[in-house]
């Protein structure tokens, strides 16, 4: 399910102004994607590489950049004049209008300036507080809202704008693990391409087709998630989901690899594919 998008980065190279050490290096991908989880340790580059998509690096620090980057055969520029990128950050509370006087307000703000129809506002805000589970919330004031709600309303009032790329920055961080288990559920039957950086590897491994594995600025493998965590996680700063830690304890394989989702798990088990 879902639509895909080809990007392509060439010989990608960034820093920032001031620093002498590149945030990205070499960057090289051409990749057909529908739901890619970036992954690796702190200071790889991964939100580097999402504030470069978004277009919007060069407003909050300067930067020096080398090589190519396209989106569907155009060039980023010109891709970002047409489409519309969603990029959800780590702290949720910097992104919301500050304008809003309730959660509604708050969702309806991005459509109010796109000019949309009531009808549609309506509509949209209503359809996204259901999948992110605000609906009792709309009527209070963003202010009255914990870390995690706020951080789902953040996601809300960008998915409600229907983005053509979404960029996730850690979107659950603030999250209790059962508000984490709703928006990874919601992303998974999300009909648009995603790129998200998470430590959630559990979570990333049961929706995502591809990851991205960056170190220090460069890309260091990309795969399916079992290929990621057969093949590389084990030489690498990578923590490996709990199917996969369990299958491997076992001995239990399921297609030739260590299961990476529950559902992999109980196969194996089942099946009884043992090493």
């Amino acid at each position: 399910m879902g639509n895909y998008l080809q990007v392509a980065f060439d010989q990608v190279n960034l820093n920032y102004a001031g620093f002498d050490e590149l945030a990205l290096k070499k960057l090289t991908l051409h990749s057909k994607i529908n739901k890619v989880g970036l992954i690796g340790p702190s200071h790889a580059g991964k939100s580097t590489l999402l504030y470069l998509l978004a277009g919007v690096l060069d407003q909050v620090i300067p930067t020096e950049k080398s090589g190519t980057i396209a989106l569907d055969g155009q060039d980023l520029a010109n891709w970002l004049a047409s489409k519309q990128i969603g990029l959800v950050l780590q702290d949720p509370a910097s992104q919301l209008s500050g304008m809003a006087d309730t959660v509604f307000d708050e969702i309806a703000f991005g459509l109010y300036n796109q000019g949309l129809e009531e009808a549609e506002i309506e509509k949209r805000v209503q359809a996204v507080a259901q999948k992110l589970d605000l609906e009792d919330f709309l009527d209070l004031a963003p202010t009255a809202l914990s870390g995690g709600q706020i951080q789902r309303l953040a996601i809300a009032s960008i998915i409600a704008l229907k983005p053509d790329l979404l960029l996730f920055d850690d979107p659950t961080s603030q999250m209790d693990p059962l508000g984490r288990q709703h928006f990874f559920a919601w992303l998974k039957e999300l009909d648009c391409p995603v790129i998200i950086a998470s430590s959630e590897v559990d979570d990333l491994a049961e929706v995502c087709d591809q990851l991205w594995v960056l170190e220090d600025g460069e890309l260091q493998m990309t795969g399916k998630p079992a290929d990621i965590f057969m093949k590389f996680a084990n030489d690498h700063e990578i923590a490996k989901p709990a199917p996969f830690l369990m299958g491997e304890k076992m001995g239990y394989k399921f297609d030739g690899h260590y299961p990476v989702t529950a559902d992999e798990l109980m196969k194996a088990a089942a099946y009884g594919n043992h090493d």
